[in-house]
């Protein structure tokens, strides 16, 4: 299959760096706390946990 899809045009092979770093891939589960509510969220870092707070509305 991967043959037939590199005969198109402009498709390439990706290295597995770059399959690692496409959005969707496998990412971080952490637990927010927005305002003492706990939050699963599936997010790059726990940095990120602003944005599910302001998100859900916290």
């Amino acid at each position: 299959m991967l043959k037939n899809i590199l005969k198109l045009e402009g498709a390439q092979k990706l290295t597995n760096n770059e399959q690692k770093s496409i959005s969707g891939g496998k990412v971080a589960s952490f637990a927010c706390s927005c305002n003492g509510q706990l939050i699963m969220a599936y997010v790059d870092s726990v940095g990120d946990c602003q944005w599910v707070c302001d998100a859900n509305g916290f």
